[in-house]
């Protein structure tokens, strides 16, 4: 090395970035690195590290082979994005217009899904704004992952001024509830958690109609898109459209370099496409065009060496990957025929043929047990029928799978108040409270079980329960009104009459009972007021006609209770 020169200043030492190395061992896969260094533009050393001996020099020849061809260009290795096949552009070509024309026709509230890469998100947003400059366009971006999308939005300053919002980067709160690769463990999906986004925005749908006059439209990437059908039905059922816009394996191929070294992501796209970034993996770009043919030469055999190497090495793992890709097609299968039925049910049940519906979740019970949206839809078609044992029992499978869902314990309540079993339904709403504290439904279903087993009292505590989290509840104060009426508490049974009126002053019922209270007072002027309005809301009311009689009798005016009793 002295005779060489290698020894004499300046010392000019760079090492290129290492190079990963594996190879299949019948129990294990063998793991390496090779690192180079390189020594006044003339010396190259080359290590194989490894925990094991097992990987023979000779298998890294063909890369220092390739790093001495010329000077080398090498992209730092970084993190391979979860996207990595879907973040190509590519001109948004034919899709666009129907989208186009769909988002322009959109009036008030609407639900587009749009499966794209992220530089074809951007595109779409600036050629939206630009085709459609009558409507107001604005994009949401979620850097971080979330659990509630109806807060993020119902903060935004200008909400009430919003026609479009795209919203991109919600696949950022999927990426825990996802096990990664197609080379790991078990499904690509878990099968025993929901995203806590997807839960949301499947409790949260009516909301999103009633509160927000805006045309929302997710950007995702195709793994979030199918998340969505998977785990968010009820939400993804409202959509208005899904548009696609693939991603071109020409643009794959040209973006594919050796700063993607995650095998697993790779193959998560298609066959074609995963193949060739796989091999554009491990070759260099070579920048140097002034190599004598010997070298160029050289560079053609050491990547066709390379080549030969990783076919030998990769075998075994192409046949684990065959098998698991159709297992994964066979599970696609069998979803998509699970998933037809599920829609299938939902649509029968909106046209009201809730028998034909039952059949449908049924089927989908029979392919997937533990379907709990599928329990759900079917205890809603039972009610309808008016099946209500039924309707408990599915209550009560539902609830084995998923026991935290206070809204199923609260129509499971109400399935007991129907069939006069009203301690049990107490129960059931109690556990419903027990989870959600502020649900006023259940305040008041428990009210009224309470009330028709004339505990006056604890249902007056219930109405008052439920008024603390919605005042403006007309059948809660009409409801309240009538205990403090069966108490003999007619003051305050008035002033609760008197709040129903103020919330629904059309309500015949809520002015009848409201008289009753006033004749029991004596106050029988007041009484036949509150009778007319009955009677002028709905002029076949016996019962408000009756009891007008009853007062003008009390007052002494015979010749008017006699016309009365003759309606």
């Amino acid at each position: 090395m002295e005779l060489a020169g290698f020894l004499d200043p300046p010392f000019r030492i760079r090492s290129p970035y290492g190079v990963g190395l594996e190879l299949d061992d019948p129990e294990e896969i063998i793991r390496g690195f090779i690192d180079t260094l390189v020594v006044q533009e003339q010396l190259w050393i080359l290590v194989i590290e490894s925990k094991r001996t097992s990987i023979p020099v000779p298998a890294a020849l063909p890369q220092l082979l390739a790093y001495m061809l010329r000077r080398i260009s090498i992209i730092p290795m970084k993190p391979i994005p979860a996207n990595f096949i879907d973040d190509f552009p590519i001109d948004l070509g034919e899709e666009y217009q129907p989208l186009r024309r769909a988002l322009k026709r959109r009036r008030g509230f609407g639900l587009l899904f749009v499966r794209c890469s992220p530089a074809q998100g951007e595109r779409l947003i600036g050629k939206v704004r630009k085709d459609i400059p009558q409507k107001t366009v604005d994009v949401l971006s979620l850097d971080e992952p979330i659990d509630n999308l109806y807060e993020i939005i119902d903060k935004l300053p200008n909400k009430d001024k919003l026609d479009i919002l795209f919203i991109k980067g919600l696949e950022k709160s999927l990426v825990d509830y996802i096990k990664p690769g197609i080379g790991g463990e078990g499904d690509y999906y878990k099968e025993d958690t929901v995203p806590r986004i997807l839960g949301h925005l499947n409790l949260q749908r009516e909301r999103f109609r009633d509160d927000f006059q805006i045309c929302f439209v997710f950007l995702l990437p195709l793994y979030a898109l199918k998340y969505f059908i998977r785990r968010a039905p009820d939400f993804f059922d409202w959509r208005s459209g899904v548009w696609e816009f693939p991603t071109s394996s020409d643009l794959i191929e040209q973006e594919a370099s050796p700063s993607f070294n995650n095998i697993d992501a790779i193959m998560l796209a298609a066959p074609e496409e995963k193949q060739k970034a796989f091999w554009s993996q491990h070759y260099l770009k070579i920048v140097d065009v002034t190599t004598p043919k010997i070298f160029k030469f050289l560079a053609f055999f050491a990547s066709i060496l390379t080549l030969v190497n990783k076919i030998i090495i990769e075998i075994l793992k192409v046949y684990k990957i065959i098998i698991k890709i159709i297992e994964i097609l066979e599970f696609y299968n069998e979803f998509e025929y699970f998933n037809d039925w599920y829609s299938r049910g939902v649509n029968l049940s909106d046209l009201g043929r809730h028998e034909e519906a039952l059949d449908s979740f049924d089927k989908v019970i029979e392919i997937k047990p533990d379907y709990h949206y599928a329990w759900y839809r079917r205890c809603n078609a039972l009610y309808n029928l008016g099946r209500y044992q039924e309707v408990i029992t599915s209550f009560d499978k539902f609830l084995e799978i998923k026991p935290d869902d206070y809204s199923a314990w609260n129509l499971r309540g109400i399935a007991l108040s129907t069939l006069g079993r009203y301690e049990e339904a107490i129960a059931s709403y109690d556990k419903a409270i027990e989870i959600k504290s502020d649900d006023h439904y259940a305040w008041y279903h428990r009210g009224i079980a309470l009330f028709l087993l004339k505990r006056y009292e604890e249902a007056i505590a219930s109405f008052d329960k439920a008024l603390e989290f919605k005042p403006d509840n007309q059948d809660t104060w009409f409801r309240r009104g009538n205990a403090l009426y069966h108490l003999g508490r007619y003051e305050e049974a008035i002033a609760s009459y008197d709040k129903a009126i103020e919330i629904k002053h059309d309500n015949q019922d809520t002015w009848s009972h409201r008289g009753n209270a006033l004749s029991h007072l004596g106050r029988y002027e007041e009484a036949i007021a509150s009778y007319d309005k009955a009677i002028e809301i709905k002029s076949d009311d016996h019962y408000a006609w009756s009891l007008r009689g009853i007062a003008l009798s009390n007052l002494g005016r015979y010749v008017e209770y006699r016309a009365t009793r003759s309606h």
